[in-house]
């Protein structure tokens, strides 16, 4: 898939040239007309302005790329590029992986990450040097809150890899710290997680003592095959769907309908949930509620579940 906003990149990349460049554009980024991404490179402000936030992280690496061709992108940065789903919010660097000699460091925006294992675990991505999918899941459970870990490894998973593919590079890796770490994002992932916020939100029902849920439980009416819900509880009769909003604004999901359609379909089809077999109850909630600090253990507990 390629970078957006990549043939809109604007480089200098000698020195002479360089410092040409950045003079003669800083009066265009005083007037708003273009972004400097680093020394050297620029995009024009309205292709910016019109990316989103993973879209932003994927450009500035191949911006690091394009300027640095020894840059092996690594964490966030090859996290973007794999295109793994992120609930933090952008960290204003890009991350690379340098050898154990160079050591960790933050510069000039980008977090040099050492490692003793240099030239493992890479890939090309869109013509970047990365680390593979395997090895950037366990690097942000490394080094990443436990929730962010989850959504990442869960969707690793979700492409394929398993848990034991995830354990063997990571006995390649052998690294000396935060194995115990690793270890506890892996063995909670689960490859039946459907979005990031569906990830993020099993994190917190477990982390506030609630009963795991059941992922993707079919469901059938007289009708047939009604959906399958993004959690269950059958031991309280409880149905949970996280609601991330995308499938009402998305064009792709959208698939032709207006969002009034949408919103049409999934208040039939939660009709439907509801007289099936057991009858279940369904709760539903939003970005806004894993927000709040116990909005959606609070929230669970009210409908029943214990």
């Amino acid at each position: 898939m390629a970078i957006t906003g990549l043939d809109q990149l604007v480089l200098f990349r000698d020195s002479d040239q360089r410092a040409l460049g950045d003079r003669a554009l800083q009066r265009a980024v005083r007037a708003g007309e273009q972004t400097r991404l680093r020394s050297g490179a620029y995009v024009p402000t309205r292709v910016w302005d019109g990316l989103r936030a993973e879209e932003r992280r994927r450009l500035e690496a191949a911006a690091m790329a394009a300027m640095h061709p020894a840059f092996v992108a690594s964490h966030r940065s090859a996290g973007a590029l794999w295109h793994l789903p992120s609930v933090l919010a952008p960290d204003g660097l890009v991350h690379a992986r340098v050898s154990a000699a160079a050591g960790s460091r933050t510069e000039h925006g980008v977090r040099k990450h050492a490692v003793h294992d240099v030239d493992q675990h890479l890939v090309v991505l869109d013509g970047i040097t990365a680390t593979s999918l395997e090895r950037t899941a366990l690097d942000l459970a490394a080094t990443q809150p436990f929730h962010e870990a989850v959504v990442a490894m869960d969707a690793a998973l979700a492409r394929g890899v398993s848990k034991e593919q995830m354990r063997q590079v990571l006995d390649e890796w052998s690294p000396k710290q935060h194995r115990a770490r690793i270890e506890r994002v892996i063995a909670f992932a689960d490859p039946l997680s459907g979005s990031a916020g569906e990830s993020w939100s099993r994190v917190q029902i477990v982390q506030a003592g609630l009963p795991a849920p059941v992922l993707q439980q079919r469901f059938f009416d007289g009708r047939g095959f009604v959906g399958e819900t993004d959690f269950w509880w059958p031991g309280c009769n409880l149905i949970g769907e996280f609601d991330g909003l995308k499938k009402y604004r998305e064009a792709e999901l959208l698939d032709g309908r207006t969002p009034g359609r949408v919103v049409e379909a999934e208040k039939l089809r939660e009709d439907r949930l509801r007289r099936t077999a057991t009858r279940p109850s369904v709760e539903r909630w939003i970005w806004a509620t894993l927000l709040v600090r116990g909005g959606l253990a609070a929230q669970l507990h009210a409908a029943g579940l214990r």
